[in-house]
């Protein structure tokens, strides 16, 4: 029975649950620690998926930049091409127009000439 007095006595003194309490205050903190610190490493993991993907995003718009940039220069060839062809079409047309006055004028020229 001495066992059982010596453990009530200690399990009543403020010791022992001071004891306990530094021992649940150590553990806490120990926890509190644990979860912090595997709270910044997915933290630091996450950062670093982000920056990843900003990283792919920059190149996946560099990438389709230097595609438009291609396709403009294509587009303005293109245009420069059809603006000189036109060109040339007006040119032509001015000719054409220029030779039908003539005809027209030598016709009645002609009628003129032919009805004396």
């Amino acid at each position: 029975m001495p066992d059982v007095k010596v453990a009530q006595q200690i399990a009543e003194s403020q010791a022992a649950f001071g004891i306990l309490f530094v021992i649940l205050f150590l553990v806490s903190i120990t926890a509190v620690a644990f979860v912090f610190k595997d709270l910044k490493r997915e933290n630091k993991e996450r950062e670093q998926e982000l920056k990843d993907l900003v990283a792919e995003q920059k190149q996946e718009s560099k990438e389709r930049e230097l595609k438009l940039m291609d396709h403009l220069e294509r587009t303005n060839d293109s245009h420069e091409r059809t603006s000189e062809t036109l060109e040339k079409i007006q040119h032509g047309l001015a000719t054409l127009e220029a030779s039908v006055k003539e005809m027209w004028i030598e016709i009645k020229h002609l009628k003129r000439s032919g009805g004396q």
